[in-house]
């Protein structure tokens, strides 16, 4: 982080050595969500938290929500190790999923092809069984296809946008170079629950379970992210292009395939005028046969998809253990695969748990 300039440090989390202490400073990145209608970033809160030095320490500061078995590390070959103590030999790499509202295109720029620099330097000789994740600006399209191209040069993929942006939803015709560069490099796209941005906070930010219903709700409307995709004709223009749906659960992922072929091919919805003129489909064919063919949705534990697996189609999903945090299955990986698996052959459940994330990410297995 020192590379960047001071100015534009405080958009994003680094450390600070202050009377002898390392502080690891955090931006908030939902200030507004908080009430806050200030959107000047000089007055968003921070997190300041005073680690030790020690590096082990600091790394697992800066992951945050680190379940205490785990034991991550700024050194690769450690992190593979840690990884392995799970049963787990290959990985995705996913870093940040949101960006801080205000953020200037050009420094956020910056911080990507820095970030990007420095995941390719260090998993460059682990790009067989790892895929680092290409932090996109993704607020300047044109920006963001230019840092796509410069780092997918270096091995690194998939390319990561949040899961929805309402004030600038992916249908949008803004978003079409994106998806063209990346359907011609290869280049999977994996949307993170959560990542993206509501057009307005809540009147009532706070209820009882608001944790648990919050976090169903987002995964549910990835489902709404994967609608826009297929029905504004992105799948059918681009159709190398994969989204990756990414820890989400996946068991929305078959009653929105059988949702939208319903109505889709419903001619009683279509007389009705529902869907018609400047909302009608820009596709020929049922949606299921795009999202079958390039969507993709990541669960840790989710017996639901498994068992609705003949409706998404088998190469849809995807098993993840979401090393390092708390809600990951970390580092009981093995009896989470074998719980919840019972009874699938086991072919599917090597394109499950090993194939799919396999081919859609280059990884070696």
């Amino acid at each position: 982080m020192e590379e960047l300039p001071e100015s534009y440090r405080r958009y994003f989390s680094h450390v600070e050595r202050r009377d002898g202490q390392t502080h690891l400073i955090r931006p908030m990145l939902r200030a507004a969500a908080m009430g806050m209608t200030d959107d000047r970033v000089d007055a968003r809160p921070t997190m300041d938290t005073a680690v030790d030095d020690d590096p082990a320490a600091l790394a697992r500061a800066a992951v945050g929500n680190v379940c205490p078995e785990a034991m991550p590390s700024f050194d690769p070959a450690a992190q593979l190790a840690d990884l392995e103590r799970d049963g787990v030999y290959g990985a995705v790499l996913i870093s940040r999923i949101s960006v801080l509202d205000g953020t200037p295109a050009e420094v956020d720029a910056a911080y990507c092809h820095l970030v990007n620099d420095w995941l390719a330097e260090t998993w460059g000789p682990y790009l067989d069984r790892v895929a680092p994740g290409i932090s996109l600006p993704f607020t300047d399209v044109d920006a963001s296809v230019k840092e796509l191209e410069r780092a997918a040069k270096m091995g690194l993929r998939p390319a990561l946008l949040p899961d929805v942006l309402y004030d600038r939803p992916y249908h949008l015709a803004e978003w079409e170079p994106l998806w063209e560069a990346a359907n011609a490099l290869k280049i999977p796209i994996t949307m993170h629950v959560g990542g993206g941005s509501r057009s307005a906070p809540s009147p009532h930010p706070v209820y009882p379970g608001l944790a648990d219903i919050a976090w169903y709700g987002l995964c549910c409307a990835m489902g709404e992210t994967l609608g826009w995709l297929t029905y504004s004709g992105v799948f059918d223009r681009y159709p190398d292009l994969h989204v990756v749906m990414t820890e989400g659960y996946a068991g929305w992922l078959p009653f929105a395939i059988q949702f939208f072929d319903h109505h889709w091919s419903d001619s009683r919805l279509h007389n009705l005028g529902i869907g018609a003129g400047p909302a009608s489909p820009k596709i020929d064919a049922p949606p299921s046969y795009y999202l079958k063919r390039q969507a993709h949705a990541t669960f840790m534990w989710d017996p639901a998809a498994i068992r609705l697996r003949d409706i998404c189609g088998l190469d849809c999903l995807m098993w993840g253990n979401d090393y390092p945090h708390n809600e990951g299955s970390f580092p009981f990986s093995v009896e989470w695969v074998e719980k919840q698996f019972a009874g699938v052959p086991e072919a599917e459940v090597d394109a499950m748990v090993r194939g799919n994330a396999a081919r859609i990410f280059g990884i070696t297995i």
